[in-house]
């Protein structure tokens, strides 16, 4: 009986969902019901929930097929390549990491000449290494120390392949992120045209945007995304450009939903589909299939408005921030590069107190507030945006960063002592009622950081004066 056998995947799963209110990571579609102050087309909400009924073992000629589509799947990546303005959209329901897999063994062969930002996914890497792919991996540069955040090195690039072309030794292909989960965006309209004019032999560019598909909808980005860019250099330059987006991160998909947007020669298509056939399952879940086609229509007819409550939405904790709290800080990152902007729906804040580090805020986040926070390093942490994120969650963010400032008050007050002092009274933790420090203790780093690490856990300070 299945009440009496342990289901660990299940019973885990279910008590998360319990526990969380929302995310700051990828966009998680079991709140789509909770999003306020946006219109949501009629019947989206019910057409959404019946998806998950969808799944079948069926082919055509009743339905269709994934690897030779000729039918419903081929109409619908026919309507999203209209949207995109691509000259072919495919369909993956296995995640960017065999998307990527698709496009590079299409396009790269082991005896290309590949330029790479160092930067990209790991699918990338383990792609061209097992293809034995002549590949210069051009390293990232560190543009903020504090939250090690990175960037890709545009300029380095730009010499490589200036100087290969001069050599009379081209590139034939250029792989690139072009936005971080960190925050830090290529500026396309500007790092294109460059490699475009530079390197005039380059024949195939590979973006991989897999945390960008809001961007083609975005208002305020949409001119510095892979799409734009894609659609508008192709042609002028006679080059092929491939855009892989991972859907479900930022749109309302379900999860390994992705994209490839592929502009370019009939040639680089039909190489393309060929890859996609070989390495794509032919059993492809259709409940991705149509969350895909969803997503992407209700991101082409509403983009701007869950722009404009996104830019809100950040706004309203950046402002409660400044206003509310002493030991947290939104950071401002700085590129340092005409080719890079800041991700606007991507916020760093750190905390400044001892006290805490990013590991305990995001634990007592989730565990107090239910707010899932997915990247933190020792000081700050890093929210993502998306359009999943509600008004309510902001809320909850809120008043778990405003508990915090509360305990940290709390507990400066007692600590009155640094490195190196002399303590002249006991210092207890309770439990266990043991003494940190005695009365003419010299004060160490350990000492500080046994307190520090316990106060925040509500473990009660007893500070007792000596004889």
């Amino acid at each position: 009986m299945v009440d009496k056998i342990r289901l660990p995947i299940y019973e885990s799963l279910a008590s998360s969902k319990k526990r969380m209110n929302g995310s700051f990571h990828a966009l998680p579609i079991q709140n789509v019901g909770n999003i306020k102050n946006v219109i949501l087309e009629e019947g989206f909400l019910s057409a959404f929930e019946k998806i998950k009924h969808l799944e079948l073992s069926i082919t055509g000629p009743f339905f269709d097929s994934l690897s030779d589509p000729s039918r419903v799947i081929d109409e619908s990546s026919n309507i999203i390549s209209d949207i995109y303005g691509s000259d072919l959209s495919l369909f993956v329901t296995c995640g960017s990491t065999i998307a990527n897999n698709i496009v590079i063994e299409a396009l790269c062969k082991s005896d290309d000449k590949v330029i790479c930002q160092k930067g990209v996914h790991q699918s990338i890497h383990f792609t061209l290494k097992s293809s034995n792919i002549d590949v210069n991996f051009v390293e990232d540069i560190l543009c903020n120390n504090e939250s090690s955040i990175y960037r890709g090195n545009a300029e380095k690039i730009l010499d490589e392949l200036k100087n290969s072309e001069e050599l009379n030794n081209p590139y034939k292909t250029l792989i690139i992120n072009s936005q971080s989960y960190d925050g830090v965006c290529f500026d396309l309209s500007r790092f294109l045209d460059q490699v475009c004019q530079i390197a005039t032999r380059l024949e195939n560019i590979i973006i991989d945007e897999a945390w960008g598909a809001w961007s083609a909808f975005d208002p305020y980005m949409k001119e510095k995304s892979g799409i734009y860019n894609s659609k508008r250099l192709s042609q002028k330059y006679d080059k092929n450009f491939i855009v892989v987006h991972s859907i479900h991160k930022s749109l309302f998909s379900f999860r390994q939903a992705s994209l490839i947007n592929v502009y370019g020669s009939d040639h680089c298509l039909d190489k393309m589909i060929s890859s996609h056939y070989r390495n794509h399952t032919t059993s492809p879940s259709y409940p991705i299939l149509a969350s895909t086609e969803l997503a992407v229509v209700h991101a082409k007819n509403y983009g701007h408005q869950y722009t404009e409550r996104t830019l809100f939405l950040i706004d309203k904790l950046k402002n409660f921030v400044v206003k509310n709290l002493n030991h947290f800080k939104v950071e401002e990152l700085e590129v340092n590069s005409e080719f890079f902007v800041n991700d606007p729906t991507k916020i760093w804040i750190t905390c400044s107190s001892p006290l805490l580090n990013g590991e305990k805020i995001r634990e007592y986040l989730f565990n107090n507030q239910g707010v899932y926070i997915s990247r933190y390093n020792e000081k700050s942490f890093l929210l993502n945006f998306h359009c999943g994120v509600t008004d309510e969650l902001v809320d909850y963010l809120s008043l778990g960063l405003e508990c915090l400032e509360k305990k940290i008050k709390a507990n400066t007050n007692k600590m009155n002592i640094r490195e190196g002092d002399v303590s002249s009274s006991f210092f207890i933790l309770y439990p266990p009622g043991t003494p940190v420090l005695t009365p003419g203790q010299t004060v160490c780093k350990f000492d500080l950081d046994k307190i520090n690490s316990s106060l925040i856990n509500n473990i009660s300070l007893l500070v007792v004066e000596g004889n």
